[in-house]
C-alpha cells in the first residue's frame, strides 16, 4: 500500500533545486556530446582559437593545443560532476522519509558517500560513452587516455566536495550521519 504524500513529506525548495540541477546536468551532457560530434577540423579550429587567445594575453608559446584540449577535458568533467553531485544531493533531500536509513543492509555508510559514488559513476559512464561516440565521428578518435584525463576532473571535484563538506560540518559543530 502506497503511503499518501502530503505537503509536509516533500521539501519544495529541494524539489526545485533538484529539477534545476538535473536540467543543468542533462544539458551539460548534451553539450559534451554536441562538442564531441564536431568533426576533427572544427574541433581543431576551436582549440586553436583558444590557444591564440591565451597567447594574446600571456605571450607566444605559453600553451599548446594539446594542453588546451586536456585541460578542457578536466574542466568539462569537473563541471559535470559538480552539477551531478548537487542534482543527486537535492533529489535525495526531496522526501523527508529516509528509507535507506531504515534498511538492514548498508553498503554505503553515509548520504555524502552515496552522492559521491553516484556522481562518480554517472560522470565516468558519460566519459566512456562520449569517447566511444567519438570513434564514429569523422576526424576524431576515442581514447581511454582521455577517459583517464576526464577522471582527473571527476576525482578532483569529489575530493574538494568531501573536504568542503567536512569543513562545513566542523564549522557548524555537527558530525556526518553514519549508517551502521
Amino acid at each position: 500500500m502506497a503511503k499518501n504524500v502530503n505537503n509536509t513529506d516533500i521539501s519544495i525548495p529541494d524539489l526545485v533545486a533538484a529539477i534545476f540541477f538535473w536540467i543543468l546536468t542533462v544539458g551539460w551532457i548534451i553539450l559534451l556530446f554536441y562538442l564531441s560530434n564536431e568533426n576533427g577540423v572544427t574541433s581543431t579550429e576551436r582549440s586553436s582559437a583558444v590557444v591564440k587567445f591565451i597567447e594574446s594575453v600571456f605571450g607566444e608559446g605559453t600553451v599548446t593545443d594539446l594542453v588546451v584540449r586536456k585541460v578542457a577535458h578536466v574542466l568539462e568533467y569537473s563541471i559535470l560532476t559538480t552539477f551531478a553531485f548537487f542534482a543527486v544531493r537535492f533529489t535525495n533531500r526531496i522526501s523527508v522519509i529516509k528509507s535507506y536509513a531504515e534498511s538492514p543492509v548498508k553498503l554505503i555508510k553515509s548520504d555524502n558517500e552515496m552522492y559521491i559514488a553516484i556522481c562518480m559513476w554517472l560522470s565516468l559512464l558519460t566519459a566512456v560513452v562520449d569517447e566511444y561516440h567519438q570513434l564514429f565521428v569523422d576526424g576524431r578518435d576515442g581514447s581511454m587516455k582521455d577517459v583517464v584525463i576526464d577522471s582527473i576532473g571527476i576525482v578532483l571535484v569529489l575530493i574538494i566536495i568531501r573536504i568542503v563538506f567536512s569543513i562545513h560540518l566542523r564549522f557548524i559543530g555537527s558530525k556526518e550521519v553514519r549508517y551502521e
